[in-house]
């Protein structure tokens, strides 16, 4: 219910942006500064589905048993993703480290530091901005709509953008990043459940063919923002790795 609850809010969120965008003439210069408020708000609510599914993961791992011996894991997942990932150096954990400290499948422990680059970068703009301990970015307000310079961190680091995008003084739409943004974050989670489905044998479906839809006066801004974000997309190298990691541990090789 804290992720359902998540993407209700992320895509209000995204919704007011344009809400924003469309009357920005009515609040006497303060469209950048409420374009900040909601970009820091999507950052936070990003950080809490990490930790959200890093809760489900440890509860359905705390049940699961060898088929050889009828045991349990021996090692109890953190409640933090972060906790998950990050090591004492406040570095990405590599996927051996992963999987030698918290005794989990080699190809679980892959997909974790697959994604933990971006899960850090989240986690250092989320910390910066509770805590306040990096200046605010500077938002550009303008007919077409909220900008940014391409070189600013993190949203370099997430997204491209096409050449006709850019304006004067390298600005380029502050959208893609925020699309950019909330795409990795669910695919991390998809990634992570569906690589954990393939490994662990989960039993009988429950409710055979069932589906579950979120409907949202506000829906529709996310999904176009989804689906712009899916285009930019550009897939890693280790896409070839983990589905090799994924049939040396028997299991099937994902379907794209």
């Amino acid at each position: 219910m804290g992720i359902w609850d998540d993407l209700y809010n992320v895509a209000a969120s995204v919704a007011k942006l344009d809400l924003l965008m469309a009357h920005q003439s009515e609040v006497e210069g303060q469209a950048g500064r409420m374009v900040i408020t909601e970009v820091e708000y999507l950052a936070v609510q990003c950080r809490s589905i990490f930790d959200y599914l890093q809760r489900i993961i440890k509860a359905i791992w705390s049940k699961v048993r060898y088929k050889e011996d009828g045991s349990s894991p021996k090692k109890t997942l953190p409640n933090s993703f972060g906790d998950m990932v990050i090591g004492g150096d406040n570095k990405p954990r590599t996927a051996a480290e992963i999987e030698e400290r918290f005794m989990i499948p080699q190809a679980l422990a892959f997909v974790y530091a697959r994604h933990a680059p971006f899960f850090a970068n989240l986690r250092t703009m989320r910390d910066a901005i509770v805590h306040k301990g990096s200046p605010t970015p500077v938002i550009f307000t303008t007919q077409k709509g909220a900008y940014i310079e391409s070189t600013l961190w993190p949203f370099s680091a997430m997204t491209t953008w096409r050449s006709d995008e850019f304006e004067p003084n390298s600005l380029v739409p502050l959208k893609p990043a925020l699309g950019a943004m909330i795409y990795l974050t669910l695919l991390a989670a998809e990634e992570l459940i569906h690589t954990y489905s393939l490994i662990v044998e989960l039993g009988h479906p429950l409710c055979p063919n069932h589906a579950l839809f979120l409907r949202a006066s506000s829906g529709k801004a996310l999904a176009d923002l989804l689906a712009d974000a899916d285009k930019r997309y550009v897939p890693p190298p280790s896409d070839e790795q983990l589905a090799t990691v994924l049939v040396r541990e028997g299991a099937p090789k994902a379907e794209p």
